[in-house]
């Protein structure tokens, strides 16, 4: 816990602005993101920080030690040893510039047989539709408890779990955007959820590429494996258009899966609009029945998430899995 003489020393660090700020130490970004979750700032300072956080940009140790004080407050997911890993994406953003085909990621992984645990924020006041509102759409409806998710992932379906049950405080935090005008830290920190550690992939896709380069950073000091890309919506699917760079990271080092394409691909059928969630659902639906043709982004984006899971001995063996394994489901 931290005393307010260190709390208002961290502030002072923290607020002096663009380059006069101070980055945390990975020690003092864990404590501080600890008192944020377990409500031990003052609603004043809690504004500070986030804000101050908000001008600065996150480094990579302060993302490291938010990341550590959140994945010790969230509760473990049990997987059969027999299983691959479990997929872990995360889902707070809204699609703006094409529609969200994260929900077609999550039910192709499931229809290989690939446990997938979706988490994201439910309805609230100023919360837009989303990732999940297709996803109910597609019989894919948030969990009501976590026995529930357990449940739902032991059957092989898709467990879509509201934010609030993972870490009420995070939620609450998260929220925080509709009052204070901007994303803040806790929505960064939320994609760097893990509620199966050591035993999970994490799929991690931002828009900005600065903060690309520092979750690259944080990423190599870590052991546990995560896939990292561009997305230009900054939720979790590769852009449909053009793929971006695939690096998957396990073990201190990263490993580029597929590099970025420089030219947009032709879709052989036009997507619907980014805002229209029943259009999305629908083509969802006739690309998972074989009568749309999948992007292959998203579908590149598939193989690298069979190979970091550890249901395709390598990316080749991925590749065809994906191929041969939709066309069966299709059928």
């Amino acid at each position: 816990m931290l005393s307010q003489q260190s709390l208002t020393e961290m502030l002072s660090a923290l607020g002096r602005g663009g380059e006069n700020a101070r980055d945390l130490a990975e020690s003092e970004a864990y404590s501080l993101f600890a008192d944020m979750l377990d409500g031990r700032i003052p609603a004043l300072e809690l504004g500070a920080v986030l804000a101050s956080l908000r001008w600065k940009n996150e480094s990579a140790d302060e993302l490291a030690g938010f990341a550590r004080a959140l994945n010790e407050r969230v509760p473990v997911i049990e997987l059969p040893q027999h299983r691959p890993r479990m997929v872990v994406i995360p889902s707070y953003a809204r699609a703006s510039k094409a529609p969200n085909l994260m929900p077609l990621l999550a039910l192709m992984l499931t229809r290989l047989e690939v446990p997938v645990l979706v988490h994201g924020l439910t309805a609230g006041t100023g919360t837009r539709p989303g990732s999940l509102d297709v996803l109910a759409r597609l019989g894919s409806a948030p969990c009501a408890s976590l026995s529930d998710a357990q449940t739902t992932l032991n059957s092989g379906r898709c467990a879509v779990v509201p934010t609030e049950l993972l870490n009420p405080s995070l939620d609450s935090l998260i929220r925080l955007r509709d009052r204070m005008g901007n994303h803040n830290t806790a929505h960064l920190v939320a994609k760097l959820l893990d509620p199966a550690p050591m035993r999970s992939l994490r799929v991690i896709c931002v828009a900005d590429a600065q903060l690309l380069s520092r979750l690259h950073d944080m990423f190599l000091d870590t052991p546990e494996r995560a896939l990292l890309m561009r997305a230009p919506d900054d939720d979790s699917f590769a852009d449909p258009m053009r793929r971006p760079r695939i690096q998957l990271f396990e073990h201190l080092s990263a490993r580029t899966l597929f590099e970025a394409e420089t030219g947009a691909l032709p879709l052989t059928n036009p997507l619907p609009p980014a805002d229209d969630i029943d259009g999305t659902a629908d083509c969802i639906r006739e690309m998972l029945d074989g009568h749309r043709a999948i992007p292959q982004p998203v579908l590149n984006q598939l193989a690298a998430c069979l190979f970091g899971s550890g249901s395709a001995r390598d990316l080749t063996h991925a590749k065809a899995t994906v191929s041969l394994g939709l066309a069966h489901a299709a059928h």
